[in-house]
C-alpha cells in the first residue's frame, strides 16, 4: 500500500515530466530549510533574551546583597563603637570604686 508521499509523487509524475517534479520538489525542500533555519534563529535570538533577562535579574540580586552587607557591617562598626564607650566607662567606675575601697 503506497503512502501519501508516494500517491501524491505518482500523480504528479503523469501530470509532469520527470525533471519537473525533481525542481518542483526540490525547491519546496530548500523553502522549507530557509523556514527552518529562520525559525532556528528565531529560537536562538528568544534564548539568548531570556539568557540577558537572567543574568541581568542575578546581578540585581547580587547588587541588593551587596548593599544589604554593607548595611549589616555599618551597623555592626556603630555596635562596637558604643560597646567600646561603655567598657571605657565601666572601667572608669571599677577603677574609682577600687580606689575608694583601698582608700577606706
Amino acid at each position: 500500500m503506497p503512502n501519501f508521499y508516494d500517491r501524491v509523487l505518482i500523480k504528479l509524475n503523469r501530470k509532469y515530466g520527470k525533471d519537473e517534479l525533481v525542481a518542483s520538489l526540490s525547491k519546496k525542500l530548500n523553502e522549507f530549510e530557509t523556514e527552518n533555519i529562520k525559525l532556528k534563529s528565531d529560537i536562538q535570538t528568544l534564548l539568548n533574551e531570556l539568557n540577558a533577562d537572567d543574568e541581568k535579574k542575578e546581578v540585581i540580586r547580587l547588587g541588593r546583597i551587596e548593599a544589604r552587607k554593607d548595611e549589616l557591617y555599618l551597623n555592626k562598626v556603630e555596635e562596637c563603637k558604643v560597646l567600646r564607650k561603655e567598657n571605657r566607662r565601666l572601667r572608669e567606675n571599677n577603677k574609682e570604686l577600687i580606689t575608694k575601697l583601698l582608700s577606706k
